[in-house]
């Protein structure tokens, strides 16, 4: 080896080693803690409390509404209480992407309390033709989840994907509506109570949240997930400063939603032909769940609520950097989930009536393989990008 080739070998080693070293300073600088907690920032910020602050106030609409159908049921209280149900429902189909905390099963288990489906309907039709005159506080305590919440509130409300005539509701059957509107706003004031802090929501909100004391005592029994939006934030509690567990609740919970869009929500009952197991079926209501919750999951990983491009601090700029590639095709699969969910319907066909029929499965196949494809790419996301 002549000395002139020897130099230009040993000067390009020398860049090499200096760029490896340099790409190693960046991931680690990119990976580090502090990064990890601005992302969780302006994912807690950006994303979760001002969806969980909507949800709530949506609720407080819907509880308005209600009462106000029962004070007086003309058609168009009644177009004005089905309404305020689609905008709480949009509301929480968006925060399905951060099922986990408060929310989930470790927590109060507020998605199984509000979202349960199919409904429990001879039950909730007996109780009504009985008569049912309990408060929304008995419906909370004590109601098992399918007779109450999103669903039950929806079959009040709605009849083949159409507000329903004021002259069909019985008397009866406005004082269970009324009952389960109230138990459904404390659940989704709960949600947003124990994510924000009640120090930290306004003062009408803390109200709403102390009026049924069971529920206050619910959060005081569970103090970990008291303003669970500085634990995330700074991995604190349950997360006992692993900033990676934190930062990978967003990754998991978009591969999860995204999941059991694909296979519980569209394949699952398109498969069996029950009707019965399409989720909100009495509004027509499904395949716009079901865009919404792969939204929640564009909001998840923007770090942003309706954001068309990522913020600086997103989950998606973060991936950008480690693996650009991933980010792209995430956010072109996220689009696709979209496009392909909205096919199902398309000339304005419900899921109901897709399932009902057995009709469009080449459509039903291409968003469940959409939607299995995202989730795919949100687990490699947790288990090989973030570390």
């Amino acid at each position: 080896m002549n000395k002139t080739f020897k130099t230009i070998v040993l000067s390009g080693a020398a860049a090499l080693m200096f760029a490896s070293c340099e790409k190693d300073k960046t991931s680690n600088a990119l990976a580090s803690d502090e990064h990890y907690k601005n992302i969780l920032t302006q994912y807690v910020d950006g994303t979760v409390l001002p969806t969980y602050k909507a949800l709530a106030e949506a609720a407080l609409e819907m509880r308005t509404a209600n009462a106000a159908l029962r004070n007086n049921p003309t058609d168009a209280a009644m177009q004005a209480a089905s309404d305020a149900w689609m905008k709480a429902r949009v509301e929480w189909e968006k925060s399905e992407a951060f099922l986990f905390g408060p929310v989930g099963e470790d927590g109060f288990d507020i998605d199984g309390h509000i979202d349960s489906w199919p409904l429990e309907l001879q039950q909730i039709q007996a109780s009504i033709a009985g008569g049912e005159s309990a408060t929304g506080a008995v419906m909370w305590r004590e109601y098992d989840s399918e007779v109450i919440g999103f669903h039950v509130t929806e079959y009040l409300l709605y009849r083949d994907g159409q507000a329903r005539s004021a002259a069909d509701l019985t008397p009866a059957e406005l004082n269970y509506l009324t009952a389960a509107t109230d138990a459904l706003v404390w659940d989704c004031v709960l949600a947003y109570v124990a994510w924000a802090g009640e120090d930290n929501v306004s003062a009408a909100m803390k109200t709403v949240f102390r009026e049924n004391a069971d529920v206050a005592a619910e959060l005081d029994n569970k103090a970990a997930f008291k303003n669970f939006a500085a634990a995330l934030k700074n991995a604190t509690g349950k997360y006992a400063g692993n900033f990676v567990a934190a930062i990978s609740e967003i990754s998991d919970g978009a591969a999860d939603i995204a999941g059991e869009v694909g296979a519980t929500k569209i394949e699952s009952p398109f498969t069996s032909g029950r009707v019965e197991d399409v989720e909100s079926w009495y509004s027509w209501h499904s395949l716009d769940d079901y865009q919404n919750n792969i939204l929640s999951i564009r909001n998840a990983y923007f770090g942003g609520v309706g954001l068309t491009a990522p913020a600086g601090n997103s989950l998606s700029a973060f991936v950008a950097a480690k693996n650009a590639a991933l980010d792209t095709n995430i956010k072109a699969q996220i689009a696709d989930c979209l496009a392909k969910i909205a096919a199902i319907g398309a000339g304005g066909k419900s899921f109901y009536e897709v399932v009902r029929d057995h009709d469009r499965e080449e459509a039903v196949s291409a968003a469940v393989d959409a939607c299995a494809e995202l989730e795919r790419m949100f687990k490699q996301v947790s288990s090989n990008v973030i570390e």
